[in-house]
């Protein structure tokens, strides 16, 4: 059997990762637009940022050696340049062709682009290693940086070029930071440390204008007036799933890729992984763009094609480190939810708390800062699908422990 993966990110590695660790012995084929090692995602707005030049196989995804020792086939720098499900095979850029038995989509998400800045030098966004490279390049010779966007690219590149002595300013249109994904607590939170740290943080305002000089971003204007003057702008407002491929194949796209609980799409032979696919069947209605999600999809997808059992169902988790902040979720946050209510519960560590997120008296979502056991109870709660009572976890003598202990109370 011959399978051929598009995409080498975290779902498209560990789907053919989870392919040999389940007995296939047929042919692997991974292609990547991108040229060179795979690399990993979450540090390329943190340590990758702040890298030497070169030093990169620190972040490799897998060693150097482990494709060719896997006796899987690596194709980077290479695109599809058609696709015939009908005959099962594609044709690249270069004009080559290669046939499958299955294939599989980890073709992931493209990052919004703002409207004003087309062709304009010193804007950038953050998605792939060539992101990161252009922008850790353009970093070094800028003394001010603005971001738009306050969501988790945004705080941690401002975290990162704030460490790198650049005078940084975050423009987010929402009334909060981290509005589509965090808990008010949260927000605040990080809203305080960034300021703490000299972060001009400006909530609940749009931008109105970009302004340039000789095609060279130079600031923007806000819908309050205000003028920002900056050598750089990032650009973190979202990314729209890769679905081009899969239309061209037929296959039913809504926001991604949809596919059932095994990743198969509506064609039996095609799957799909990843930030690009929709699993209908998650349980949450909505697509989740995160590593773990990346990993869990690829061992199902790779326990479909072999025959094997799947993976149990995790509840979704993050991460997202902020200076000497680590934030730990899981769950998934409907932050539009009108029933939707948090509770606090402070941490055993100084500083640390947890947020419960409830709608009604349903658990949904638990975030921790600086509180590590907090997360681990919570996401244990939330996969047994039982957890405290709000009264019990807002008070701070509740023993949180023991109850998640206790597996004789149904």
């Amino acid at each position: 059997m011959k399978v051929v993966v598009i995409g080498a990110g975290h779902a498209g590695v560990a789907f053919v990762d989870a392919m040999r660790r389940n007995g296939f012995a047929g042919e692997l084929t991974m292609i990547d637009r991108l040229a060179g090692l795979p690399l990993e995602r979450p540090p390329l707005s943190k340590a990758f940022l702040l890298a030497e030049d070169g030093d990169e196989e620190g972040f490799a995804l897998r060693a150097p050696g482990w494709f060719a020792d896997s006796r899987i086939t690596l194709l980077t720098g290479r695109d599809i340049a058609g696709l015939d499900v009908d005959a099962s095979r594609m044709t690249l850029d270069d004009g080559s062709v290669l046939s499958y038995d299955r294939l599989v989509l980890a073709t992931g998400a493209t990052p919004h682009r703002l409207p004003g800045t087309a062709g304009l030098a010193g804007v950038f966004v953050l998605r792939d290693p060539d992101d990161a490279r252009r922008l850790r390049a353009a970093a070094r010779a800028a003394r001010s940086v603005l971001i738009i966007g306050g969501g988790y690219i945004g705080l941690e590149v401002a975290a990162s070029l704030t460490k790198a002595g650049k005078a940084v300013t975050v423009i987010e249109a929402a009334p909060r930071l981290l509005s589509r994904v965090a808990s008010p607590p949260v927000s605040a939170f990080f809203a305080a440390r960034h300021g703490d740290e000299g972060v001009d943080i400006v909530t609940g305002s749009s931008v109105t204008a970009i302004r340039h000089h000789e095609d060279r971003f130079v600031g923007a204007t806000l819908a309050d007036g205000r003028h920002v003057d900056a050598d750089m702008l990032v650009v973190g407002i979202g990314v729209a799933p890769n679905t081009g491929l899969a239309a061209q194949a037929g296959l039913t796209v809504a926001n991604g890729i949809v596919t059932d609980s095994s990743m198969r799409t509506g064609r039996p032979d095609i799957y799909a992984i990843g930030d690009g696919a929709f699993d209908a069947d998650n349980g949450h209605g909505v697509r989740i763009e995160s590593v773990h999600n990346a990993r869990e999809q690829a061992e199902r997808a790779a326990a479909a094609i072999t025959g094997n059992d799947p993976p149990r169902r995790q509840s979704p988790w993050f991460w997202s480190d902020q200076y000497d902040v680590k934030l730990q979720s899981a769950g998934v946050l409907p932050v539009n939810d009108p029933d939707l209510r948090h509770v606090q519960r402070e941490g055993r560590r100084a500083g640390g708390f947890s947020v419960w997120s409830f709608v009604g008296e349903e658990l949904v979502a638990v975030e921790a800062i600086g509180d590590p056991a907090a997360y681990v109870l919570g996401k244990t709660c939330l996969e047994r699908r039982r957890a405290p009572h709000p009264s019990q976890l807002a008070d701070t003598g509740f023993d949180l422990k023991a109850f998640v202990a206790d597996k004789s109370v149904a």
